[in-house]
């Protein structure tokens, strides 16, 4: 198992463009971490709006899109997060590193907090 693992759940509106596995995979190779797609899309087409009912649901199950980063090289791992950040942003919500190891939880959340580089500034 990986030193660092994240996944940074990404729900409809916190990316700041769409997702891209090519990307994803440019970063991995340029950093050296494995890093994987997930897209769930559970929202349906409801009186001319989508909608989604989150409240009977695990936060798993519910729409997102989830990016996983794992590796063992601390400055790697970092790296990566970043330029995932400054490509999408980090996502925001209370949910948005479960699933991730603490070493990476730490990292990614600390990036997060750092002036300039989680994009919601």
């Amino acid at each position: 198992m990986a030193k660092f693992l994240v996944k940074l759940r990404y729900y409809p509106g916190d990316p700041l463009e769409a997702i891209k596995v090519g990307d994803l995979e440019k970063i991995g190779k340029q950093y050296g971490m494995d890093i994987s797609y997930e897209k769930i899309e559970k929202r349906e087409m409801k009186n001319g709006m989508l909608m989604e009912d989150t409240m009977k649901g695990h936060i798993e199950d519910i729409t997102q899109e989830v990016v996983t980063v794992a590796g063992d090289d601390e400055k790697s791992f970092t790296d990566s997060i970043r330029a995932l950040y400054k490509k999408y942003r980090c996502p925001r919500t209370a949910y948005s590193l479960m699933g991730s190891n603490q070493a990476g939880r730490k990292i990614s959340w600390a990036l997060m907090e750092t002036p300039g580089v989680g994009g919601w500034e």
